[in-house]
């Protein structure tokens, strides 16, 4: 029954002040804890936006939801039709795509040479055999052109050819070229260019630029995959990748599991989730993106914990005398010291509220509409409902102690001489 009493005069104490405090003075040290908290999350989910943006990009316009390549020691995947069939019997299979790939030199200006030593604008590439429907269907990569358009079953002269191939669209939403990559200066739509696979050649003209902000995608030549088999001399539909795009519900490893399950006599294949396929260095930045978030994150926290320290410590400071007074007529120490844990949560709840409502409702939609534009990827604001409770209760507890210590340092000073001043 005591301790009920004094919570509750410790409610009472906490409003009192509250109300008593000006209004500026309350609205800046919740300003100070709004920011806090947009500091915990935004810096992260911004961070965590950009690694996301990585491996969305990767997953939409290259790997999908499953990508299968051959082992490191083939150049194909063999038996190809075989493998298609054991991925159409996943349960929760939706599409795919096989395609055909071969390193290529690309050539333009090469109508130009005087003599034979004469050097043509060029630059290396890897010549993709896709079936456009098909390809669409599980990467989308029609949403990719962004100039020209995309291929037709019909167009065996034509080609779709990666922004970081062309000086003109290098840099066009972010397009990354390899640093000392040889590079297509002034060919454009409509540019007729050679392409050159094992000693083999073929004229075709450039139909569609496709920029992806990942170099897998913008450093390829894409073409009709009967056109790119007849190129090469394949026969036998050996291909070089699979990708695979899966039910909306369905879970990548349990499709994975199902194949290595189905495929595991077969050695020769590396079967691979998106996540998986990442290069290492992208898996690098992403975490290296995540720790950074976390480091911001609890710089921000252990910001806010030290203002609400000293705004407590200094509010309980300057009111000794009024502490001494209170504990002379006979307010447990409790009950002061609860008043101003409840005062320290307030301050830190009303930002928290505030951040979450301007997070959920303003900062997410917004940059879900207009993403930030990188050189990688796009990135929007990765913040979930679980990452705000996650958060908000952290500062909580925080601001509890940061409230609950320099009030019990007070309280424990001698009621005369905190009455005294002493």
């Amino acid at each position: 029954m005591w301790k009920e009493n004094s919570l509750y005069v410790g409610f009472f104490l906490a409003l009192r002040e509250i109300k008593r405090t000006s209004f500026w003075t309350t609205a800046l040290i919740i300003f100070v804890m709004m920011m806090t908290f947009f500091n915990m999350n935004l810096v992260g989910g911004v961070l965590l936006g950009i690694a996301h943006g990585v491996i969305g990009s990767y997953k939409q316009y290259y790997s999908g939801d499953i990508i299968i390549t051959p082992a490191t020691d083939k150049s194909n995947i063999e038996d190809t039709n075989t493998i298609v069939e054991v991925i159409k019997s996943i349960p929760t299979f939706q599409s795919l795509t096989v395609r055909y790939t071969a390193p290529a030199l690309v050539e333009y200006g090469y109508q130009n040479k005087l003599k034979p030593t004469d050097l043509s604008e060029s630059a290396d590439a890897t010549l993709t055999g896709i079936d456009p429907q098909a390809e669409n269907n599980v990467t989308n990569l029609s949403k990719a052109i962004v100039a020209g358009s995309y291929l037709s079953p019909s167009d065996v002269d034509e080609v779709l050819v990666g922004a970081s191939l062309i000086k003109k669209y290098a840099s066009l939403r972010g397009s990354v070229t390899t640093l000392g990559a040889k590079i297509l200066r002034t060919p454009d739509i409509g540019s007729k260019i050679r392409i050159t696979v094992d000693g083999a050649q073929k004229e075709v003209f450039i139909k569609g630029i496709v920029s992806t902000q990942g170099t897998n995608i913008d450093t390829r030549i894409f073409m009709n995959s009967t056109a790119m088999r007849e190129l090469i001399g394949n026969t036998n539909l050996d291909s070089g990748e699979i990708a695979v795009k899966l039910l909306p519900t369905a879970s990548e490893e349990q499709a994975k599991a199902y194949l290595e399950n189905n495929l595991k006599n077969n050695k020769d294949i590396l079967i691979q989730t998106a996540k998986d396929a990442l290069p290492g260095g992208v898996s690098d930045v992403i975490n290296t993106f995540t720790i950074l978030g976390n480091v911001v994150g609890g710089i921000a926290l252990i910001v806010g914990a030290v203002t609400i320290f000293i705004v407590i410590f200094v509010n309980a400071v300057t009111r000794r005398k009024y502490i001494g007074i209170l504990k002379g007529i006979g307010i447990s120490a409790l009950a002061i010291e609860f008043s101003y844990i409840l005062q320290a949560i307030f301050y830190a709840f009303s930002g928290i509220v505030i951040a979450s409502i301007l997070i959920q409702w303003l900062f997410v939609p917004y940059f879900a509409l207009h993403p930030i534009s990188y050189p990688i990827a796009n990135g929007s604001l990765a913040i979930t409902s679980s990452d705000l409770l996650f958060h908000g209760g952290l500062l909580l507890i925080t601001s509890l102690l940061s409230g609950f210590i320099p009030a019990w340092l007070v309280t424990r000073q001698n009621t005369l001489d905190a009455i005294l001043g002493r």
